[in-house]
């Protein structure tokens, strides 16, 4: 990936300050990523401590359901790039295919486009990662791939931004930005229930959510909505519902 971008990261910072006061929390962040680069779309998915992985935002209904379909999968590109600390490309969505087949398998047929996924880091600290999305298959240029290593690097200061440094887990990193993602509450509020209802640890109980919603069709969001209107209740049978 190329160097820092400062004129990207000033054009970001400028439409950062634009975005609809209509837009909160952290979908403004996602909003101005799509109005400055060369994509169409854009998501943040984030890691939480003992529990998994789980959106923070998104763009638009579109990446807002790949995101979400990586997370009930628990795996895809922006996993990868957020584990391992590296950029992920896929040129080709015809690809995942071959390398994250439970992801493939969860998402509809035919599906094209491109996915870029960068890793949002400060030095030990790993927040989670930055999906870029383009709606035909290809790969960024040399100026396209500056723009966006220098977002992904003002998304991850301001993610960051008056929060400890030394924090482990993301819901105490990302603080206010955090507290604005109603259906992260859900997910754990309905991984606490199914824990109480299995006997079994927090995490435990997040990949029985995590199983449920991928046999089913569902995404885990929607699952635990499910969970927390107690309209689902799981038990060391089959769950009913």
């Amino acid at each position: 990936m190329s160097g820092f971008d400062p004129v990207g990261s000033e054009r970001f910072l400028a439409a950062l300050s634009v975005v609809s006061r209509a837009v909160v929390g952290p979908s403004r962040i996602v909003m101005a990523c799509v109005d400055v680069l060369a994509v169409q779309r854009a998501a943040i998915a984030v890691g939480v401590t003992e529990i998994g992985w789980e959106v923070l935002c998104a763009s638009d209904s579109v990446a807002d359901r790949f995101e979400a379909l990586q997370v009930t999968a628990g795996q895809g590109p922006g996993i990868d790039a957020a584990v391992r600390g590296e950029v992920v490309v896929v040129e080709d969505l015809a690809l995942i295919h071959n390398r994250w087949p439970l992801l493939a398998a969860a998402m509809p047929p035919g599906e094209t486009g491109a996915v870029y996924s960068i890793p949002l880091q400060a030095g030990a600290v790993r927040l989670g990662v930055l999906d870029l999305f383009r709606e035909k298959p290809g790969l960024l240029d040399g100026i396209e791939w500056a723009a966006a290593s220098s977002v992904a690097m003002m998304v991850t200061m301001i993610l960051l931004s008056d929060q400890s440094a030394d924090a482990e887990s993301a819901e105490f990193v990302l603080g206010q930005w955090w507290s604005s993602a109603p259906r992260t509450r859900e997910i754990h509020q309905a991984s606490g229930m199914v824990a109480v209802q299995l006997g079994v640890p927090v995490r435990d109980a997040y990949s029985r959510l995590q199983a449920h919603a991928f046999a089913r069709g569902f995404t885990l969001a929607e699952v635990a909505a499910d969970v927390v209107a107690r309209r689902l209740r799981f038990g060391p049978g089959p769950e009913t519902s």
